[in-house]
């Protein structure tokens, strides 16, 4: 199983890969939310992301309000740097958004340890979908992104999931 922790697969991705990767490093911001076990989810790590993709990142808090206050201390300079709370599927979760390098970034965190967040969890199973299928599959995906469709959506509807396409996908996951 692919080191998800290791974000040093992207140096030898594509060069959309590879700014980010170099974005990732020169903000520092691993270091900087060390202590809330931060993990690079999303389109990048699995290639199907857009020109506008964000760069995500989540992590796990014991404390929200630590975990905002790290957030504004560490990235409020950053510009266009917001943050919300808010709760997600009944969870509570803090959200802190920047640009930095012409990338913009997601950094989510809630009181849930990385592996079991939902990002996490649709990650892992949209990489063992798209390894088990040629590139057309990939390219599918992307054709139905580029027209607005979530990326859990694209996959649904390809795999025909019925329904809410996150529930489903993490159903469909348990079978893969």
């Amino acid at each position: 199983m692919k080191n998800w922790r290791d974000i040093s697969y992207l140096e030898s991705g594509d060069p959309k890969q590879k700014e980010a990767f170099e974005a990732i490093n020169s903000s520092g911001i691993f270091e900087m939310l060390a202590g809330f076990d931060p993990v690079l989810t999303g389109t990048y790590p699995i290639e199907i992301y857009l020109p506008d993709s964000d760069i995500d990142i989540i992590c796990c808090f014991e404390n929200a309000g630590a975990f905002l206050e790290r957030l504004q201390s560490s990235f409020s300079p950053f510009h266009d740097f917001e943050t919300k709370t808010k709760t997600i599927r009944g969870i509570q979760s803090v959200i802190g958004r920047f640009e930095y390098a012409g990338f913009l970034f997601e950094v989510f965190g809630q009181a849930v340890p990385v592996e079991k967040q939902n990002a996490y969890r649709h990650m892992v199973i949209e990489y063992t979908i798209l390894s088990s299928n040629d590139h057309s599959f990939r390219k599918k995906i992307l054709e139905l992104k580029k027209k607005g469709l979530s990326t859990e959506k694209a996959f649904a509807i390809l795999l025909e999931i019925e329904g809410d396409p996150y529930t489903g996908l993490l159903e469909y996951g348990a079978g893969v």
